[in-house]
């Protein structure tokens, strides 16, 4: 341990050997500081990882020098799928101790991929959108930005909280309790996976009282019998006056019925008799009326008829196989089949994609639908294409993902990650004016990211 004033290396005595300032509690204070450092590291290898966060702090507190502690901390972001704060850590612990600093191997094994290193970027943002969405009450877009964070980093259990809190609101307990769990069997300490686990609990409990509730019986002893019956069932009263009194209000209310009940009843009903013929008449002139005015406009008709059989040509053409109508609504059909089955619904929409400009200008009833269907099923079918293209590209098949992810940007224009794989692709394929065209997007898109700036040395190197 070295002087804080002078940096002498201290002795056992309770001042400094070199300077004489007085160390006792700077000695306990750094003492302190390896106690909370050790506890960290305890917690750490029982996979309280939350616990391990919150001991390594306070030892920071005391002592912001410590090294050790400062890599254990990137260490345990890193294992909670927190990148950014683990290199954080790792870069002031290398600024702390430039020579023989283990943090130096974790930032290079990191930087060495670059494609993990983007898949962790991208999950971060995902992460956030995905903030976005459950603020603004979309749980069902959260939902799928939040599955496509753990897929590209599994080891980020914000993630899976939030997720299993969204399953939480669904009711979907089963669903929510294996989450948790998870991240339980990752991170035995984090207390908000315990309180959402104890609040499953807790609504599963109440639920199986109210169902228990309702299969309570009575049980007691009659005549050296032993009675059972529901608790929300009354036992009938028994009495010897039980049928004679029956029959007489039987005849009390028939003589109440005829006497008073009838006449007041056959008067109603001749009444309402009448006002039916009435109506009826009134119908029969107006009616006549309207065959009338009907026979009078027939001509009308059909003339805006052959107007509309005209429009009707003209639109889908001669060949209805090749037409745009007749693609459009096969596209709705193949969604109303399988709204999951992207692929086949594409097949059919992607001519209406490719000839945009002519729903566009057109202001048809077709025009509106294909508007409503893009709107529907852009985000999902974008993403669903996006998943695959990504794939593929990171398997080097190049022609697939070329396809795939041009089918993503026909969906979601203005997904920069989208557009710059699909240039990728086209780099690969050669493919160099619809790269060029891609990589421009991305900075449009995104402008001052280092999305933007690798974009731009793609472009410099195609120049």
């Amino acid at each position: 341990m070295k002087c804080y004033r002078c940096g002498a290396e201290l002795t056992t005595h309770s001042f400094c050997p070199s300077c004489k300032s007085d160390v006792r509690q700077y000695k306990q204070i750094m003492y302190a500081a390896n106690r909370m450092y050790n506890s960290g590291l305890e917690k750490a290898r029982q996979r309280d990882l939350t616990g391990a966060v919150r001991d390594l702090h306070q030892c920071l507190k005391l002592n912001k020098e410590h090294v050790d502690a400062r890599n254990l901390l990137g260490l345990v972001y890193f294992e909670m799928g927190e990148v950014a704060r683990a290199l954080g850590e790792w870069t002031i612990s290398t600024n702390l101790q430039q020579e023989d600093n283990v943090a130096d191997q974790y930032i290079q094994q990191l930087q060495a991929s670059q494609n993990d290193l983007n898949d962790l970027n991208l999950a971060i943002r995902k992460y956030n959108l995905a903030l976005a969405y459950c603020e603004e009450g979309s749980d069902d877009l959260a939902v799928i930005q939040l599955k496509r964070v753990l897929s590209l980093n599994p080891r980020f259990l914000k993630a899976s909280v939030l997720l299993a809190l969204i399953y939480m609101h669904r009711n979907e307990y089963d669903r929510a309790s294996q989450l948790l769990k998870k991240v339980l069997q990752a991170d035995r300490g984090n207390t908000t996976a315990r309180r959402y686990l104890d609040e499953i609990s807790s609504a599963l409990s109440k639920g199986s009282e109210k169902k228990s509730k309702k299969d309570e019986v009575v049980r007691y002893e009659r005549d050296n019998e032993l009675i059972i019956q529901p608790a929300n069932v009354k036992e009938p009263r028994q009495g010897n006056g039980i049928f004679t009194g029956l029959v007489i209000g039987l005849v009390i209310g028939a003589a109440v019925l005829f006497f008073l009940v009838m006449p007041s009843r056959l008067q109603s009903a001749r009444e309402e008799y009448e006002e039916t013929l009435r109506l009826n008449s009134e119908t029969m002139d107006a009616q006549n009326v309207t065959i009338s005015e009907l026979e009078s406009s027939l001509s009308s008709l059909q003339t805006a008829y052959d107007e509309l059989n005209d429009q009707y040509q003209e639109f889908f053409g001669d060949s209805d196989e090749n037409s745009l109508g007749e693609a459009l609504l096969a596209a709705v059909e193949a969604y109303l089949t399988d709204s999951s089955d992207y692929e086949t619904f594409h097949s059919y929409f992607s001519l209406c994609l490719e000839q945009e400009e002519f729903f566009t200008d057109n202001e048809s009833g077709l025009a509106g639908l294909y508007q409503s269907m893009k709107s529907l099923i852009a985000e999902e079918a974008g993403s669903y294409f996006y998943d695959l293209g990504y794939a593929a590209y990171n398997s080097a098949d190049y022609e697939t993902g070329y396809t795939d992810l041009g089918a993503a940007i026909a969906y979601l224009s203005t997904d920069a990650d989208a557009w710059y794989y699909f240039g990728r692709c086209c780099l690969e394929l050669e493919n160099t004016d619809e790269a060029k065209e891609a990589f421009e997007k991305v900075i449009e898109l995104v402008p001052g990211t280092k999305r933007a700036s690798w974009a731009q040395n793609y472009l410099d190197d195609l120049e």
